[in-house]
């Protein structure tokens, strides 16, 4: 790899570091979403009848993470066939890392790899809440601790999705890398400036 691919790339990793650090030390804009997602659990508890409109909004949420999920799989397989054809059988493992094409599918790999996880567990996180808010308020001897639990899985489930599309965000990036260090910096200021114009955290 040329030495003037690199600073590009150092400068582009730096931006997605520097934007994910700063969305992860937003903790009133954390503990807001919490304090919102509590309200809205204990007004479904509160209100018999309403059990219809819970899981529908779970189900959304559900939806929009497996459609995100199998993005990130169907772009994961487009990598992994990019790879096939363009790098050859290493002897070693450290002949394999000493390619610069090789380094440059590593990133995508495991990120995409990430997004896999994170949206997929969001996922099972939003089918737990499922059966918790299937329960309204008096109806069972565990229905205090269905509340709980449902304000706790959907929390965790929507960290796991913000935190998911930020990993897709740096995939995206870090993809095109393939074409170069400049077009993957062009690619970071885009994607971090259109992030940061859409004030969703």
């Amino acid at each position: 790899m040329a030495p003037d691919d690199w600073w590009p790339v150092a400068l582009a990793l730096l931006i997605l570091a520097g934007r994910f650090a700063w969305t992860l030390g937003k903790s009133d804009a954390s503990k807001h979403s919490i304090a919102l997602r509590q309200a809205w659990v204990k007004r479904i508890f509160a209100a018999p009848g309403s059990e219809i409109l819970a899981i529908q909004t779970v189900r959304n949420s559900m939806m929009a993470a497996s459609l995100m999920a199998t993005t990130a799989v169907l772009a994961l397989m487009g990598v992994i066939s990019i790879g096939h054809s363009r790098v050859t059988a290493p002897a070693t493992l450290i002949e394999w890392l000493h390619g610069a094409g090789n380094v440059k599918l590593v990133l995508p790999l495991a990120l995409l790899a990430a997004c896999v996880v994170l949206f997929s567990k969001a996922v099972r996180l939003y089918h737990r809440a499922g059966y918790s808010l299937g329960l309204p308020h008096g109806s069972s001897d565990v229905s205090g601790a269905a509340e709980t639990a449902a304000a706790m899985e959907l929390t965790r489930a929507a960290h796991l999705y913000r935190n998911g599309w930020r990993t897709f965000y740096a995939a995206i990036a870090t993809g095109a890398w393939l074409v170069g260090g400049p077009m993957m910096l062009v690619t970071t200021v885009i994607i971090v400036a259109i992030d940061i114009a859409a004030k969703v955290e």
